[in-house]
Protein backbone atom coordinates (compact mmCIF):
# COMPACT_ATOMS: atom_id res chain seq x y z
CA UNK A 1 0.00 0.00 0.00
CA UNK A 2 3.07 2.48 1.01
CA UNK A 3 4.68 1.54 -2.64
CA UNK A 4 1.59 2.40 -4.64
CA UNK A 5 1.07 6.13 -2.47
CA UNK A 6 4.50 6.34 -3.22
CA UNK A 7 4.19 6.14 -6.95
CA UNK A 8 1.28 8.28 -6.68
CA UNK A 9 2.38 11.21 -5.44
CA UNK A 10 5.21 10.83 -7.80
CA UNK A 11 3.17 10.29 -10.86
CA UNK A 12 0.43 13.39 -9.65
CA UNK A 13 3.95 15.49 -8.63
CA UNK A 14 5.43 14.95 -12.25
CA UNK A 15 2.17 15.54 -14.35
CA UNK A 16 1.14 18.62 -12.39
CA UNK A 17 5.03 19.40 -13.36
CA UNK A 18 4.62 18.58 -16.64
CA UNK A 19 0.80 20.35 -17.53
CA UNK A 20 2.34 23.73 -15.73
CA UNK A 21 5.30 24.06 -18.78
CA UNK A 22 2.41 22.64 -21.51
CA UNK A 23 -0.09 25.67 -20.05
CA UNK A 24 3.38 28.03 -19.95
CA UNK A 25 4.54 27.34 -23.44
CA UNK A 26 1.38 27.53 -25.03
CA UNK A 27 0.18 30.89 -23.19
CA UNK A 28 3.14 32.21 -24.97
CA UNK A 29 2.48 31.00 -28.44
CA UNK A 30 5.52 28.18 -28.16
CA UNK A 31 3.76 25.00 -29.32
CA UNK A 32 0.31 25.24 -30.91
CA UNK A 33 -3.24 23.61 -29.55
CA UNK A 34 -3.21 20.43 -30.50
CA UNK A 35 0.40 19.29 -29.19
CA UNK A 36 -0.88 21.41 -25.71
CA UNK A 37 -4.29 19.40 -25.93
CA UNK A 38 -2.29 16.23 -26.53
CA UNK A 39 -0.09 16.72 -24.16
CA UNK A 40 -2.00 18.08 -21.10
CA UNK A 41 -4.40 15.14 -21.51
CA UNK A 42 -1.47 12.34 -21.61
CA UNK A 43 -0.03 14.02 -18.36
CA UNK A 44 -3.79 13.99 -16.77
CA UNK A 45 -4.32 10.58 -18.05
CA UNK A 46 -1.05 9.06 -16.56
CA UNK A 47 -1.59 10.97 -12.98
CA UNK A 48 -4.49 8.59 -12.49
CA UNK A 49 -3.13 5.41 -14.11
CA UNK A 50 -1.10 4.07 -10.99
CA UNK A 51 -4.39 4.33 -8.69
CA UNK A 52 -6.68 2.66 -11.66
CA UNK A 53 -4.19 -0.02 -12.02
CA UNK A 54 -3.74 -0.64 -7.82
CA UNK A 55 -7.72 -1.08 -7.58
CA UNK A 56 -8.96 -3.00 -10.67
CA UNK A 57 -5.44 -5.44 -9.60
CA UNK A 58 -7.23 -5.36 -5.81
CA UNK A 59 -10.92 -5.62 -7.02
CA UNK A 60 -10.10 -8.14 -10.15
CA UNK A 61 -6.33 -9.84 -9.81
CA UNK A 62 -3.89 -9.04 -11.87
CA UNK A 63 -4.52 -10.49 -15.23
CA UNK A 64 -5.32 -9.81 -18.57
CA UNK A 65 -8.85 -8.82 -17.66
CA UNK A 66 -7.56 -6.39 -15.62
CA UNK A 67 -5.00 -4.60 -18.54
CA UNK A 68 -7.90 -4.39 -20.23
CA UNK A 69 -9.94 -3.08 -17.91
CA UNK A 70 -7.21 -0.31 -17.04
CA UNK A 71 -6.36 0.21 -20.48
CA UNK A 72 -9.41 0.98 -22.22
CA UNK A 73 -10.62 2.90 -18.95
CA UNK A 74 -6.96 4.99 -19.50
CA UNK A 75 -7.64 5.54 -23.14
CA UNK A 76 -11.55 6.89 -22.62
CA UNK A 77 -10.23 8.83 -19.87
CA UNK A 78 -6.96 10.44 -22.78
CA UNK A 79 -9.43 10.87 -25.67
CA UNK A 80 -12.18 12.50 -23.40
CA UNK A 81 -10.40 15.25 -22.00
CA UNK A 82 -8.27 15.36 -25.73
CA UNK A 83 -11.53 15.84 -27.60
CA UNK A 84 -12.87 18.46 -24.69
CA UNK A 85 -9.05 20.51 -24.81
CA UNK A 86 -9.36 20.86 -28.73
CA UNK A 87 -12.80 22.53 -28.63
CA UNK A 88 -11.56 25.15 -26.61
CA UNK A 89 -10.95 28.05 -29.37
CA UNK A 90 -7.46 29.89 -29.09
CA UNK A 91 -9.10 32.96 -28.49
CA UNK A 92 -10.20 31.96 -25.05
CA UNK A 93 -6.04 31.48 -24.65
CA UNK A 94 -4.99 34.75 -25.23
CA UNK A 95 -0.73 34.97 -25.01
CA UNK A 96 0.39 36.20 -21.96
CA UNK A 97 0.27 39.85 -21.45
CA UNK A 98 -2.38 40.48 -24.01
CA UNK A 99 -5.68 42.08 -22.83
CA UNK A 100 -8.66 39.88 -23.37
CA UNK A 101 -11.96 41.84 -24.29
CA UNK A 102 -15.05 40.26 -23.11
CA UNK A 103 -17.38 39.40 -26.48
CA UNK A 104 -21.31 39.79 -26.41
CA UNK A 105 -23.21 37.48 -28.39
CA UNK A 106 -23.36 40.00 -31.15
CA UNK A 107 -20.94 42.49 -32.31
CA UNK A 108 -23.40 45.94 -31.48
CA UNK A 109 -21.90 48.36 -29.32
CA UNK A 110 -23.15 48.35 -25.81
CA UNK A 111 -24.23 51.18 -24.37
CA UNK A 112 -23.47 52.95 -21.36
CA UNK A 113 -25.04 52.06 -18.10
CA UNK A 114 -27.33 55.01 -16.79
CA UNK A 115 -25.89 57.23 -13.94
CA UNK A 116 -29.58 58.64 -12.63
CA UNK A 117 -29.83 58.58 -9.58
CA UNK A 118 -33.33 57.60 -8.58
Amino acid sequence: MLEILTLQVIAATLGTLSIGVADWLHQRGRIRQRLHSFWVSSSSTAICLPLLTWTVNVFLGAGVTSWVLVSTFGAGMFLWMYRSLLKVRGEQNPRFGQATVPSSGSHRPVPPSSSVNG
